[in-house]
């Protein structure tokens, strides 16, 4: 029997299925599994190297980018141990050359147990076409440490959090998901979501968010999913991630979405560009974004949209036609702050580096940071995202950045669009990556 420690650093708020659906498949192999999330736990580093000294295997979950710079400050603690050290999930590539541990991506649950049956970690990314054991979520901090839902009435509750898939159909050129899975999905097994959707609803969860890069990549499944899963459990509600060209593709499956008891959904709008949409090959044009919200608010379902507002391909004029669609189309109210700041991260691996040298946008490498420092060919682009960073960390709302933006650009306000407050449903942890 090997021990084994499951370290998450970040899951976006939610119980880390990054570490319950290892775990499983660690138990079931005979091996001896224990958890700490570092997102809701207090660990001194004393501490933590004492758990590391009573562990074989060391798994650091590294699903996103701000998991794995957290997960190298883990490393960096435990370097002492770092033979027994492994990064695991969609970002652990990136950390593969720093010294600090191996790394394995793809599906990974299978190539944990191999590791505790002592084989060795594969090079390139592996992908299982298993379905997933019910995760094992015991060894994990109560739901109620994690994010609520908080619905139209602002009232909030406890929230679980499933996925249905792995990988993605599609290949943003900017999402992370591209240079492993290339294409690949892979279903998790209905059988398998559904008891992990029981076994959160006794544990206190109101609330469920189907966490897949996108749910309608296999929009039968996810039906039946929503159907079985209401019919358990009348009282849940839901979310999901779902592309603009599936809402529009899948329209017609939206009404009953919203009477199965799906809340909100999260779609990844990204720009108003059309030139930007097509270099990230989202599959939609800036003119599909108003038909997504139409099909939405006529369903009942609140859209919360995400941007990506600083690239090397976005003009001055790109982003205040942004600034001016969340206020004109009353997004102010789902649209965070930070996600006006945010700046395209490049890792080693991204299918983006090839065009952005060729642009001469590149300047070097950040290892530290697992990404490429880029420079905008428009200097006050690349002013106006710090600034508006720091205006966001600051608790900085829409009319500043609005202000900011337009002052820093040479452009003159347009006038302000009254918006009554209506509070949509969503968590209370703000989406970021």
């Amino acid at each position: 029997m090997t021990r084994v420690l499951l370290i998450s650093t970040y899951e976006q708020g939610h119980q880390p299925l990054g570490v319950a659906a290892p775990a499983a498949a660690l138990t079931a192999a005979g091996h001896h599994a224990r958890a700490i999330d570092l997102a809701v736990e207090s660990v001194s580093a004393e501490q933590l190297r004492a758990l590391a000294t009573d562990a074989d295997l060391i798994g650091i979950s590294t699903p996103m980018h701000t998991a794995a710079r957290l997960g190298i400050r883990i490393a960096r603690t435990l370097e002492t141990f770092s033979e027994n050290i492994v990064f695991y999930g969609l970002a652990a590539n990136s950390l593969r050359d720093l010294g600090l541990g191996r790394a394995i991506s793809g599906d990974t649950d299978l190539q944990l147990v191999a590791l505790a049956n002592g084989e060795e970690a594969a090079v390139v990314p592996i992908f299982d076409r298993e379905s997933r054991l019910v995760p094992l979520r015991s060894i994990l901090p109560p739901i109620d440490q994690y994010a609520r839902y908080r619905d139209a009435e602002g009232s909030a509750h406890l929230a679980g959090y499933v996925e249905a898939t792995r990988g993605c159909a599609h290949r943003c050129t900017h999402c992370p998901l591209t240079p492993i899975y290339a294409g690949r999905l892979r279903l998790n097994g209905a059988e398998t979501v559904l008891a992990d959707i029981d076994q959160q609803v006794a544990a206190g969860a109101e609330h469920i968010t189907f966490g897949d890069p996108d749910f309608f990549n296999a929009p039968q499944l996810a039906m039946n999913l929503l159907r079985e899963s209401s019919a358990r459990h009348p009282h849940l509600s839901f979310d999901a991630t779902i592309k603009v060209e599936h809402l529009m593709e899948h329209q017609a499956l939206l009404p009953e979405m919203s009477a199965l008891g799906v809340s909100f959904i999260t779609s990844a709008f990204e720009s108003v560009d059309d030139h930007l949409l097509e270099v990230l090959d989202k599959g939609h044009m800036a003119s599909d974004l108003d038909l997504a919200l139409e099909l939405a608010e006529r369903a009942g379902i609140a859209i919360r949209p995400t941007w990506l507002p600083f690239t090397p391909w976005t003009s001055a004029e790109d982003y205040l036609a942004l600034l001016r669609f969340v206020e004109t189309r009353q997004l102010i109210e789902v649209t965070p702050p930070v996600q006006l700041g945010l700046r395209l991260l490049i890792p080693s691996d991204s299918p983006l580096v090839a065009p952005m040298d060729a642009l001469g946008s590149l300047v070097d490498y950040d290892q530290d940071g697992l990404t490429w420092n880029w420079r905008h060919k428009d200097e006050r682009m690349d002013r106006l995202q710090s600034r508006i960073a720091r205006l966001a960390e600051q608790g900085g709302t829409f009319a500043t950045i609005k202000s900011v933006a337009c002052d820093a650009l040479d452009a003159d306000p347009w006038p302000d669009t009254p918006a009554p407050h209506v509070h949509r449903p969503g968590l209370t942890e703000d989406w970021f990556c």
